[in-house]
């Protein structure tokens, strides 16, 4: 006796594999480099402010954007991208590194909700950096929300 199947069962399941698949960030490669999606950071007032108490709001801290340098950011050598992708969901920017800059490139890490940043210095084997954002999302600020970033 042959197993019988549920066909509409098999379905369902097929349609939300790939609606898993395609919504899951890029897979990353030992080699990439890839921003934290969320950080932890703590900001208080400098000073007290007299008949005030200070609060905050709980909003996360989640990747927001991605700056590339031609060398250490203190310098400010930011980088345009070089080539962007729009469908009707995502935002795509990319950035085309060379291999030979004795400088060297730099990615500094932006999240929503804080001032903070985080940033490091690319492998000098790194000819790419893209970050794709929703368009159909945003952050309270307005800024599009990241889908994925990855360096390679």
């Amino acid at each position: 006796m042959r197993p019988r199947f549920d066909r509409p069962a098999i379905a369902i399941a097929t349609a939300a594999l790939l609606v898993a698949l395609a919504f899951r960030p890029y897979p990353v490669a030992a080699a990439d480099t890839v921003c934290p999606f969320e950080i932890a950071v703590t900001q208080n007032l400098a000073g007290s402010v007299e008949g005030w108490t200070a609060g905050a709001d709980p909003w996360p801290t989640e990747l927001a954007n991605l700056s590339v340098f031609d060398g250490p950011p203190e310098e400010l050598a930011d980088l345009i991208y070089d080539d962007e992708i729009e469908d009707a969901e995502t935002w795509t920017t990319i950035w085309e590194l060379w291999t030979d800059n004795p400088r060297g490139f730099w990615i500094r890490c932006r999240y929503a909700n804080t001032l903070v940043t985080i940033e490091r210095k690319l492998p000098t084997e790194t000819t790419r950096c893209e970050v794709v954002f929703e368009k159909l999302m945003s952050y309270a600020d307005g800024r599009p929300v990241v889908r994925s970033m990855r360096c390679s």
